[in-house]
């Protein structure tokens, strides 16, 4: 089983199951088979789309909008707004696309969840795709995963040949569509685009896909890891699953740790835990002393280990610069080099940059250039280095860029030092 490969000390093996009654997606998993419907209906699945359809569409929203749910791609939009949004648009068409392009560095959450409960992500595309009245859903997925795309095709048979689809629309369906396996790729829009069967170019801003999405038809587009969640906020209630973290972030996230631990892995926490809880309980401790973490993946924030004790929670990590994003933690090694990490990250946006619009292509090759100079030939960044940043971030089309400059202004925020005029070794 996929969970087994995490496991990397035996005699800390329930430490893989931390705090295991405050979880909602992973809770299961030493029950069910991700190829057999019935162990998912055992452990009460398909119950959350079955009630339903014997309430009406806006209690359903009411229980979410209880719930307090924010989408777990990255942005934490309130998910009720966004399905509000696309209920009250009028139009014959509408769709549901759930997003597992999953394309940026140390993020495995999207795909460990399709390999171990891909049921979960196709019940909540159902009970998206009935409140809104959509006529098609789609699974945008990472063509890497093999493996998930398996078992979200294995799942979406399975439940369809029990007749479920047809309380939607008697002729909806759900498809799974391939990525290019782009980190632009995952872009709300840019996904439409290659859904369409175009490249993957964000689109401009207004219209939003609420109102002009796929095929110019009212689209909600959420994480996989969001639709998954709607099945226990449907059976079990709004107020439940908001009795599960604290202040605005409610319930749990699923998080890909890696780096200085010595147990890698993907498992979910409870939003409120502090993040030395996860290094040491998740983790089984780090390898040793370290110097800071990356919270948010490639576009989050780089923060010293005097933040450890931070609480895992929308709010408290944005006050440090950075955000809980797609649920990424990377473990900074005390030996490594601050700078380095921040250029690779921004090599890594100049790469994935679709090119589209200027302050995105050209401001993030200029970056990852004058990271070169500090490194390589101590040549200081520049005195208008905030105005760069300020520019790039401000003007770019979108996310990508947007959030491309985070490392570097919080890497500078907290390792001061590291940034000053020495003689790096080459990259």
């Amino acid at each position: 089983r996929q969970r087994q490969m995490c496991i990397r000390d035996r005699n800390n093996i329930e430490n893989l199951n931390f705090k295991k009654d405050r979880k909602i997606l992973m809770k299961d998993n030493d029950l069910l088979d991700p190829e057999d419907l019935e162990s998912y209906i055992k452990t009460g699945g398909l119950k959350g789309f079955e009630k339903c359809l014997n309430i009406k569409e806006e209690e359903i929203i009411k229980e979410i909008e209880l719930s307090g749910l924010r989408g777990r791609g990255g942005a934490a939009f309130p998910t009720y707004k966004k399905i509000i949004a696309v209920k009250n648009t009028d139009s014959d068409i509408k769709y549901v696309v759930a997003n597992l392009e999953e394309g940026e560095v140390g993020s495995f959450n999207n795909h460990i969840l399709a390999e171990s409960n891909p049921f979960s992500i196709i019940e909540g595309i159902l009970i998206a795709s009935y409140i809104i009245k959509a006529k098609r859903a789609y699974i945008f997925v990472n063509h890497k995963g093999s493996l998930a795309i398996k078992r979200l095709a294995n799942s979406i048979n399975l439940i369809k040949s029990k007749g479920l689809f047809s309380y939607i629309d008697r002729e909806f369906d759900i498809e799974i569509r391939r990525s290019p396996s782009s980190y632009i790729a995952g872009e709300e829009s840019a996904m439409l685009e290659v859904i369409e069967g175009k490249k993957a170019f964000p689109r401009n801003k207004p219209p939003y896909p609420v109102n002009v999405g796929l095929f110019k038809k009212p689209t909600l587009i959420n994480n996989v890891e969001t639709l998954a969640n709607l099945p226990f906020i449907i059976y079990y209630g709004g107020k439940e699953y908001a009795s599960f973290g604290i202040n605005n972030s409610k319930g749990t996230k699923m998080i890909s740790l890696t780096g200085f631990v010595n147990n890698p892995c993907v498992n979910e926490v409870e939003f409120g835990v502090k993040i030395i809880d996860i290094i040491r309980e998740v983790g089984f401790n780090s390898k040793g002393d370290i110097k800071g973490l990356l919270i948010g993946g490639p576009s989050g924030g780089i923060v010293s280990k005097d933040f450890t004790e931070t609480l895992y929670d929308y709010d408290e990590i944005y006050k440090l610069g950075a955000m809980v994003g797609s649920g990424a933690i990377y473990v900074i090694p005390y030996n490594q080099n601050i700078v380095e990490l921040v250029r690779y990250l921004m090599k890594f946006f100049a790469d994935e940059s679709c090119g589209q619009c200027i302050p995105c292509r050209v401001g993030t090759v200029k970056l990852t250039s004058m990271l070169d100079n500090l490194l390589i030939n101590s040549q200081e960044l520049p005195s208008n280095l905030d105005e760069i940043n300020e520019f790039i971030m401000k003007v770019s089309l979108c996310g990508l860029g947007q959030a491309a400059p985070i490392p570097l202004i919080t890497a500078m925020k907290y390792f001061p030092e590291e940034f000053k005029i020495k003689q790096y070794d080459k990259c």
